[in-house]
Formats: structure tokens, C-alpha cells, sequence
């Protein structure tokens, strides 16, 4: 076994390396609950920052300034253009605004539209869009209805602030929430990309090296147990890294994952993703041979693989082009993966062919890379 010595040897000169990539994942996964309220918040209506710019002083516009005050902060700005994009740059304020003289008639009465002013495609903007325009529709409708204007915009206020409850529909056994668990398990392809990447091809050009090949072949160890002692070294390293990964979901979330009836299936679809690690750091192992290179390899398959998949960003946020680009990469189908696992307590029979689709793919992405990689390992002993 004095291959595989030497390959747990060198593997324990990258250990540092492997921790380092755990904490960083340990990091962005930590600080992604948190920034989301550990999917605990439930429904909450958005508030912003915005302005009112009264030039009219009457009635419908002072009852409009409250109407927004109801769901926004308003602050206090200026007239003054200049002052205004200043403030707009750095989003001091959102939404600005400016209600013109004769207002009732040029707006609520006229076809004119209200002045404002927005950060250009911001849904935020649509969203105060909505209500000043439900606000203008209301009056409207109260005022020919033969309430005067002032009772207009005072049932209009006041029915205003009726809240609505929002239930959460719960499809899988969380609220309706995604699981705090399912959120590392979205994060686990980029800590396992990374780290095997990176430790296994830093081995094996180790073990490429023309000196160290040329002892190799003249050792007395036939050089078919050299590749089962290398495999068996890939197969150690896949393996504990796996088990790392997977034990910290059991550390942080102890009763709810597993408690959670889709726990196999999230440890199913790590260890596939495992298998495409492993065979992804064989080709990577194959085509680089200096250690110089090694970082910004890994880093363009990692990176790019976890923005271009879903791990960094979610996958109902991406576009119809990039997800229909990373149906080519095999991170796309460990993703759909796990959410469907986030999202559904109870597979149906539909839902349980879409996962073993999903596993079936990374599969069958582990077996072409794996190819590939051998086709060059072979075509460059040959040469």
C-alpha cells in the first residue's frame, strides 16, 4: 500500500486547504439564513423610504400623503432637482412624488398622470405605483358614488388599514418555508467541487510528476494495484469530505432534518454530487500539470458552476436563457433536486421520476466526465 501511504500523505499536506473551504462554506450558508430571517418570517409588507413633494396643499394630496405614510417612511426633501438625484444616488429615498397644483382636477378628475420619480426598474417602484394608483381609483369611485371629498379620502384611509391574513401554505411540513437544512444542502456543490478539486488534482500532479513516474514504474508494485491503491485514495478522500458535509446539517439542525422525511434523499443527492466531484478533480487532475494553475481552475469550474446553477442564486430568480444553458452542467439537476425536496414533504408519483431523473443525470454526468478523463490520461501516457 505504499501508493496509497503516499497519497494520504500529500492529502494531509492540503488539509489546511480543506478546512478553509468548509469555513467559507460554513460562512456563506450561515450569513444567507440570516439575511433571509431564517426563513422564518412569514408574509411582511415592504416599507420604503420615500418623498412627497407637495405643490398643491389641498385636500386629496395632503389625504394622499397619508395614505402612503401608512405603509412607507416619508422624509422630508426639497424641491430641488439637483438635491433630489443626490439623495436617489445613494438611496437615501426610493420614491419621489411630486403632486402638482390642481391636483383633484388634473389627476383625480383628468387623465393627467402623477409626476414621479424612481429608480428605473425597480420593483419597488411598480410596487408604490400600485397603491397610489389604488388610492386615486378609490377616491375616485368613493366621490361619484356622492361622498364629499374629505369623506372620500377618510373611509379611504380608514378601510385601508384592514389587514389580510396570510397563511402560508404548507406543502412540506415547514410552514411553507424552506427548511434552514434544504439551504446548506443548496450551498454543499460548491464546498465539494472546490475542495476535491483542489486537494485531489494538487495529488495527483504530485504523482505526475516525471521523476515520481518513473520510480513508480519501476517498483515492484504492478501498476494495475498502483491505480486500485489510487482509486482507492480518490474513493477515502469523496467519502470523508461527504461525511463532513453531511454531518453538519445533523450539528445545526438535529431534530428538524431528521425528523424530515426527505433525509435520505438529501444525503442521496450530496453523494451524487460527491461522485461528480470526484470526476470532475480527475479531469482536472489530467489536464493541469503545474500547481500554479490549480486555484484558478478550480475557482472558474466552482464559481462558475454555482452562479451559472442555482447555488449562489436561486433557481426561480434565474433567467429562462441561463437555465436552460446549465441544463448542460450537472450542478442544474442536483439543484432541481433539492428543491424539490425543500418544497414537498410527500413525493408524488410524478415528483418521485422528476428526482430519480435528477439523480439519473448526475449520474450519468459523472460517468461522460469520467470518460473524458480517462480518453486524455490515456492519450497522454501513449504520447
Amino acid at each position: 500500500m505504499t501508493v496509497f501511504k503516499g497519497f494520504l500523505l500529500i492529502t494531509k499536506r492540503n488539509i489546511h486547504m480543506m478546512f478553509l473551504y468548509i469555513a467559507i462554506f460554513l460562512t456563506i450558508a450561515i450569513s444567507v439564513q440570516k439575511m433571509t430571517g431564517g426563513n422564518q418570517s412569514g408574509f411582511a409588507q415592504e416599507s420604503l423610504n420615500i418623498a412627497v413633494i407637495d405643490r398643491d396643499g389641498g385636500k386629496l394630496a395632503r389625504g394622499l400623503a397619508d395614505y402612503l405614510a401608512q405603509y412607507h417612511t416619508l422624509v422630508d426633501l426639497p424641491d430641488d432637482p439637483s438635491v433630489i438625484q443626490d439623495r436617489m444616488f445613494y438611496r437615501e429615498v426610493y420614491y419621489i412624488v411630486t403632486i402638482p397644483e390642481d391636483f383633484e382636477d388634473r389627476c383625480l378628475y383628468g387623465e393627467e398622470l402623477l409626476p414621479v420619480t424612481k429608480i428605473p426598474g425597480s420593483n419597488s417602484g411598480f410596487y408604490v405605483d400600485q397603491q397610489i394608483n389604488t388610492f386615486l381609483n378609490d377616491v375616485r369611485v368613493m366621490a361619484a358614488s356622492g361622498f364629499s371629498l374629505a369623506d372620500a379620502i377618510a373611509e379611504v384611509i380608514d378601510n385601508s388599514k384592514d389587514t389580510a391574513q396570510v397563511t402560508m401554505l404548507d406543502k412540506n411540513g415547514f410552514g411553507g418555508e424552506q427548511p434552514l437544512h434544504a439551504v446548506m444542502f443548496q450551498f454543499i456543490p460548491y464546498i465539494l467541487i472546490s475542495i476535491l478539486c483542489y486537494s485531489l488534482g494538487s495529488i495527483m500532479i504530485a504523482f505526475h510528476n516525471p521523476d515520481v513516474k518513473r520510480r513508480m514504474m519501476c517498483s515492484a508494485i504492478p501498476v494495475r494495484r498502483q491505480n486500485h491503491q489510487l482509486v482507492l485514495g480518490y474513493v477515502l478522500v469523496g467519502i470523508i469530505v461527504w461525511l463532513i458535509c453531511t454531518l453538519m446539517p445533523f450539528l445545526l439542525y438535529r431534530e428538524d432534518f431528521v425528523n424530515d422525511p426527505n433525509m435520505p434523499y438529501y444525503l442521496v443527492n450530496s453523494f451524487l454530487m460527491t461522485l461528480v466531484a470526484l470526476s470532475l478533480a480527475f479531469l482536472v487532475s489530467t489536464l493541469i500539470s503545474r500547481n500554479e494553475l490549480i486555484s484558478a481552475v478550480v475557482n472558474v469550474i466552482s464559481l462558475g458552476m454555482s452562479f451559472l446553477c442555482g447555488v449562489f442564486v436561486d433557481l426561480d430568480i434565474l433567467g429562462k436563457g441561463v437555465r436552460t444553458f446549465a441544463q448542460f452542467l450537472p450542478v442544474y439537476w442536483y439543484e432541481l433536486a433539492n428543491k424539490l425536496l425543500a418544497d414537498n414533504q410527500s413525493l408524488s408519483l410524478a415528483q418521485t421520476v422528476s428526482l430519480l431523473t435528477d439523480y439519473g443525470m448526475q449520474l450519468l454526468f459523472a460517468a461522460v466526465i469520467l470518460g473524458v478523463a480517462l480518453v486524455i490520461s490515456q492519450n497522454r501516457q501513449t504520447a
